[in-house]
């Protein structure tokens, strides 16, 4: 990833994060905010490369988009009811589905033919660890 599109992803996740830790005593507030801010992400790093996402990258985006509130939703059913312990989880679920949909773009920008496959939930612990040994070396 790019330092261009890392720092647009950085700046959006962080922003996404801090509307949900904000917007969090309102269960599902926040996907008022979050969810427009995650496509105004996917369009910035699309006109940052001066091209744009083709149809079955756009169908992954939005898997990842609204996959992404439906878990900030049921966490926030759940957690939400703790004070603080919502609110952080919040924050932190809304800034995790924002970076990994940055890098999903930007990897599916540089294949526009065959757009890498969206993470499942198997996937998930190894994409983690895959990361952290990464930056390791």
């Amino acid at each position: 990833m790019k330092l261009g599109a890392r720092l647009i992803t950085h700046a959006f996740s962080a922003g996404a994060a801090g509307i949900s830790f904000i917007a969090q005593p309102l269960p599902g507030s926040d996907q008022l905010f979050v969810i427009p801010i995650q496509y105004l992400l996917a369009a910035s790093l699309a006109k940052e490369r001066g091209t744009s996402l083709s149809k079955a990258a756009w169908s992954q985006v939005h898997q990842i988009i609204w996959g992404g509130g439906a878990l900030r939703l049921a966490l926030n059913l759940t957690l939400g009811l703790i004070p603080l312990a919502g609110a952080v989880t919040n924050a932190i679920t809304a800034f995790v589905t924002t970076e990994y949909l940055g890098h999903y773009v930007d990897r599916a920008l540089d294949n526009p033919n065959r757009p890498p496959p969206v993470l499942s939930i198997e996937d998930i612990p190894g994409a983690i660890a895959s990361h952290f040994t990464a930056r390791a070396r």
